[in-house]
C-alpha cells in the first residue's frame, strides 16, 4: 500500500491548520480599529495519473476511457485581505476619523510611507497629527499669509497689513503639524452686510407720513459734514482748499458739474459749508436733528485692527418719495417708490447717537461716510460720501447708498472709524502703533434699475399692520432690516479641532471663528488586495498592488471623511465561528485518515507483506 493517502491527509492537516491560524487571527482582531479580515482559499495539489485514458474507437467498437488520477492532497492557494468597509462607530473624539468609501490614510514612519484605514488619530507633543502607531499623517497645513488693505487712496494712502492662517492644497504633501496653542490675530471689519425690509409705507407717527427735505426753509436732513477732533486737519490736507465745499449731494447724480465744484442738490436746500467756514467754527457739526424717531434702528458690533469692539448704530429715516421730488418720474430709468436717509454713529460704551455741538460731556459721534461727505476734498479720486437709499417700485434696491464724488457713480459707502479721513494726519495712532484703523464698507445689497435691482440685501415692502392708536385704526410699519454679517473679529486662541467630509481640519477659536488649519490626503491603489500587511493595521505597497493615486477626500473615486467616528474591524464573528467548526471537522477528518493509514501499515507489517 502506498503512502499517497498519508501525504494527502498530512497536506490537509497543514492547510486546515493554516486556515485555523487565519480564523484565530481574525477573531482576535474583531475589536481592532480599522482591521481588515483575511480569507483563505484552498486548491488541490498535483494529481498522480494512474491511467491516461483513451478516446473512443468506433472502428473497434470501443468507447472512450477517462483518465484515472489520484490527488496528492491540498494546499493553501491564497490568503486574501478583505477591504470591505467595517461598521462605523461614533466616538465623540474630534480627532477620530473614518473613511467612508475607498482609500487609505497616508502616514510617514521614519523614511517609510504606510497606509491605514485606522482613523484613531491624535496630536503628539510637537503638534504632529499621528496614527496610533506614531506615524505622522500626511497632508497640508495652513501657513501665515499677509494681505494689505488700502484704506484711502488719496494723497497720503494708508496701507494696513493683516495676517491670517491660509490653507493651500497644492504641492507635495507634508507632515501635518498644528500648534495646539495657536492664536489668530484680530481682523478689522472691512465689510458689513445688511438685509431685511425697510417698510415702504409712511412713518405712522409723522404728520404727512415722512420726513420732508425742507420745511419752511429749514432742512430736516443734514447738509454738511460731522465735526472732527481737530478741524485744522481739514486744511492740513494739501488737497483741500479753503473754499472746498462740504455738503450732502443729490441721490445719484452730480448734474454734470465739474468735480470739486459745489453741486446743485435738488433734494437738499441750503447748499454746503466751506472749509473756511468750518474752521471758523471750532464746533462745526450737523445739528439738524430730525423731528421724528427713526423708522429703523440697527445696532451691530464691528472691530478695529487690534480687535477692540466698536458698536455702530445706524438710523434709517424715511424721506419723500423721490418721484414726487421730480427726480424719478414714472418714465425715468430708475423709478422709485420710497427713499431712506441713513446715518451711522459710534455708540461704543452705550453712548447715544448725538449730532449737536461739542459740550463738556458730549461729542458728536456721527461717523464719516454715513449719509454725508467724510469731510475731505472732492478734488482727488476714490473719495466717497454717503447717500440716500432708495428702491424700485417692485421693492428691489435701486441705490447702493453711496456716491463717488468725482464721477457721480454709485458706490458702496465706507465708514471710517477714526480718523474720518485717513489721508489727513490725525491724533489717533497709525498702523504701527495701533487700533484706530477701520474702513468698513456697507453692503446694502445689489442695486439696479427696475428688473435688475436685487432683494439680496435691503428691500422695501409694505409689511406693517393696522392697530388702534388713540381710537384710530392706524397703520404701523414693520421694518426688519438688520446686519446679517460682518467680517471682523478679535484675536482668538484655538479651542478645538474637527474634521469635515473633505478631510479638512477645522479649528474653532475662542473668538467664534472657524479656520481651516489643515487637510489630510488619501491614497488608493489599482489593486488594494496586493498590499503588504505589516501589522498594526498598516499596509505598504507590493509589486502587485499597482500604481498609487494620492488626492483629497471625495475626489477621483476616493471616499469621504466622517469626523468623530471610527471604522471598526470588518470581521464577521458569525462567519468566523462557522468556519472554525468546518476547519476543525476537516482537521479531525484528515487526522482520522492518518490514523487509518497507520493502522493499515501495521496490519501489513504483521502479515509480513
Amino acid at each position: 500500500m502506498s503512502n499517497e493517502a498519508m501525504f494527502s491527509a498530512v497536506s490537509g492537516l497543514q492547510a486546515d491548520s493554516t486556515w485555523l491560524d487565519v480564523i484565530g487571527n481574525n477573531i482576535s482582531n474583531q475589536n481592532t480599529v480599522g482591521y481588515k479580515a483575511s480569507r483563505l482559499e484552498f486548491a488541490s495539489q498535483l494529481s498522480q495519473t494512474l491511467n491516461a485514458g483513451s478516446g473512443p474507437d468506433p472502428g473497434q467498437n470501443l468507447g472512450g476511457v477517462n483518465p484515472m488520477q489520484v490527488g496528492l492532497g491540498t494546499r493553501v492557494e491564497s490568503i486574501q485581505t478583505l477591504f470591505t468597509e467595517g461598521p462605523l462607530q461614533q466616538t465623540g473624539i474630534s480627532t477620530d476619523i473614518a473613511i467612508v468609501g475607498n482609500g487609505f490614510i497616508v502616514a510617514k514612519q521614519g523614511s517609510q510611507t504606510v497606509y491605514t484605514r485606522a482613523g484613531n488619530l491624535t496630536f503628539d507633543g510637537n503638534g504632529n497629527l499621528v496614527t496610533a502607531n506614531g506615524a505622522i499623517v500626511q497632508g497640508y497645513t495652513a501657513s501665515e499669509q499677509f494681505t494689505q488693505q488700502t484704506i484711502n487712496a488719496g494723497a497720503a494712502p494708508l496701507v494696513v497689513t493683516y495676517s491670517s492662517e491660509t490653507l493651500t492644497t497644492n504641492g507635495v504633501p507634508q507632515n501635518i503639524q498644528i500648534n495646539q496653542s495657536l492664536t489668530i490675530p484680530a481682523k478689522a471689519t472691512s465689510q458689513v452686510n445688511f438685509t431685511g425690509n425697510l417698510d415702504s409705507f409712511q412713518q405712522a407717527d409723522q404728520p404727512g407720513g415722512v420726513l420732508n427735505l425742507a420745511v419752511g426753509g429749514v432742512d430736516q436732513l443734514p447738509v454738511a459734514a460731522a465735526t472732527f477732533a481737530a478741524t485744522a486737519n481739514l486744511e492740513a490736507n494739501p488737497n483741500n482748499a479753503a473754499d472746498t465745499v462740504l455738503h450732502q449731494d443729490g441721490n445719484y447724480a452730480l448734474n454734470g458739474a465739474a468735480a470739486g465744484a459745489q453741486q446743485a442738490n435738488p433734494l437738499v436746500t441750503g447748499g454746503g459749508v466751506s472749509i473756511a467756514a468750518a474752521n471758523a467754527d471750532a464746533n462745526y457739526v450737523w445739528n439738524q436733528n430730525p423731528p421724528v424717531p427713526p423708522a429703523k434702528t440697527v445696532v451691530t458690533t464691528i472691530y478695529n485692527s487690534v480687535g477692540d469692539p466698536i458698536q455702530v448704530t445706524t438710523l434709517f429715516y424715511q424721506v419723500n418719495d423721490l418721484g414726487q421730488a421730480g427726480i424719478n418720474t414714472p418714465t425715468s430709468a430708475q423709478p422709485s417708490q420710497v427713499a431712506y436717509a441713513w446715518y451711522s454713529f459710534n455708540t461704543t460704551g452705550g453712548v447715544q447717537p448725538y449730532t449737536g455741538a461739542t459740550t463738556a460731556t458730549q461729542t458728536p459721534n456721527l461717523l464719516g461716510g454715513s449719509g454725508i461727505i467724510e469731510g475731505y476734498s472732492r478734488n482727488t479720486g476714490n473719495q466717497y460720501e454717503g447717500d440716500l437709499i432708495y428702491f424700485n417700485t417692485d421693492g428691489s434696491l435701486a441705490s447702493m447708498g453711496g456716491v463717488d464724488v468725482t464721477t457721480g457713480t454709485q458706490v458702496a459707502p465706507t465708514l471710517y472709524i477714526p480718523p474720518a479721513n485717513p489721508g489727513i494726519p490725525a491724533a489717533s495712532p497709525l498702523p504701527t502703533n495701533g487700533a484706530q484703523i477701520v474702513a468698513a464698507q456697507l453692503n446694502f445689497g445689489t442695486a439696479g434699475t427696475l428688473g435688475f435691482g436685487q432683494r439680496n440685501g435691503l428691500f422695501s415692502d409694505a409689511e406693517g399692520s393696522y392697530q388702534v392708536v388713540n381710537g384710530v385704526n392706524t397703520y404701523v410699519p414693520s421694518s426688519t432690516a438688520y446686519v446679517s454679517s460682518q467680517n471682523g473679529y478679535a484675536d482668538g486662541t484655538l479651542q478645538s479641532v474637527s474634521f469635515d467630509q473633505t478631510g479638512t481640519i477645522q479649528g474653532a477659536f475662542s473668538n467664534g471663528q472657524t479656520v481651516a488649519l489643515g487637510q489630510i490626503v488619501m491614497a488608493n491603489f489599482a489593486n488594494p488586495d496586493g498590499l503588504n500587511n505589516i501589522g498594526g493595521t498598516d499596509f505598504t505597497p507590493s509589486s502587485n498592488s499597482g500604481p498609487e493615486y494620492v488626492g483629497l477626500a471625495g475626489t477621483n473615486g476616493l471616499g469621504t471623511v466622517q469626523g468623530s467616528t471610527l471604522e471598526m474591524s470588518n470581521v464577521d464573528l458569525t462567519t468566523e465561528l462557522s468556519n472554525m467548526i468546518i476547519a476543525q471537522n476537516a482537521f479531525d477528518a484528515n487526522a482520522r485518515v492518518v490514523t487509518v493509514v497507520s493502522q493499515e501499515d501495521q496490519t501489513l507489517t504483521q502479515l509480513g507483506l
